[in-house]
């Protein structure tokens, strides 16, 4: 479930909450029943109400913000629901850990004084933040499936025996065959560990993550405690945390996007 990131997306969704407002619906309602009848002026006056209330509620900031602050809370909802289900198919460390930075970001708006309370584009990071971490964690349960199948000494007596096939051989033809085969077979236990550095890096990554919204929520619980006026400030120039929370959403990004087209080369993924 994507944010409304883009204007027009964005301006959809502000229009649509406009005209399905409880007073939008009443005067259409009303305008469109005096329509048939003699006071059909009525009618048309109401319906003309009803698309100067929509107009101005399109063009206001607030409804604006309400609109991109409750996309955010059905996005974070379906992230939480997201991270339930797939934490059932992690291990115990990776389930841990997620639940952690979820209980860490959630102390973090406590602290703050409820989502209320924190500005828009650090709203954003947040969800985006946990979109990377549970989107790292859905792959590093894909490659531990591969990684706990994957039989290391078989492949090593593969290559021993072709190794040795080769070698013993005097048909050139018959030689190039074998060392053919056993290059596939070394490529084949090269992607095995890089399948399981991939997974370290995941694993770095998660801790990397918990740690940092730990700190950042014992810094705005010093902030608060010293009565620090940024604290409380709705810019996000002022804000405490956003740009932290920028650079460690950035840095997830693209650690998820180095793993991925490094996987998809390898054809992991």
């Amino acid at each position: 479930m994507p944010l409304p990131d883009s204007r027009d997306a964005l301006l959809k969704a502000v229009a649509v909450r406009a005209i399905t407002a409880p007073v939008s619906l009443f005067l259409g309602a009303t305008g469109v029943l005096l329509l048939p009848g003699a006071l059909w002026p009525a009618g048309m006056a109401v319906l003309a109400a009803e698309g100067l209330y929509v107009w101005l509620r399109v063009r206001d900031p607030a409804n604006a913000r309400a609109c991109v602050a409750n996309r955010q809370q059905a996005v974070w909802r379906e992230l939480v629901r997201r991270l339930e289900e797939v934490s059932a198919h992690l291990d115990d460390d990776t389930s841990a850990a997620l639940a952690g930075i979820l209980e860490a970001q959630e102390r973090l708006v406590a602290t703050y004084g409820g989502t209320g309370s924190i500005v828009p584009h650090t709203r954003s990071e947040l969800v985006s933040l946990l979109q990377h971490c549970l989107s790292l964690a859905e792959k590093r349960c894909q490659l531990k499936t591969f990684v706990s199948s994957f039989r290391v000494s078989e492949v090593q007596r593969d290559c021993a025996d072709l190794d040795l096939k080769a070698e013993r051989t005097t048909d050139p033809i018959t030689r190039q065959l074998y060392e053919q085969a056993l290059e596939r077979k070394r490529q084949e236990m090269e992607n095995f560990l890089k399948l399981q550095q991939a997974i370290y890096r995941i694993d770095g990554q998660l801790a990397a993550v918990r740690a940092t919204f730990d700190h950042m929520v014992s810094l705005v619980v010093r902030m608060q405690a010293a009565e620090v006026e940024a604290v409380t400030a709705h810019t996000d120039d002022n804000d405490p945390v956003f740009s932290e929370l920028g650079n460690l959403s950035r840095n997830v990004a693209a650690l998820e996007s180095s793993l991925t087209e490094a996987l998809t080369l390898r054809g992991a993924v």
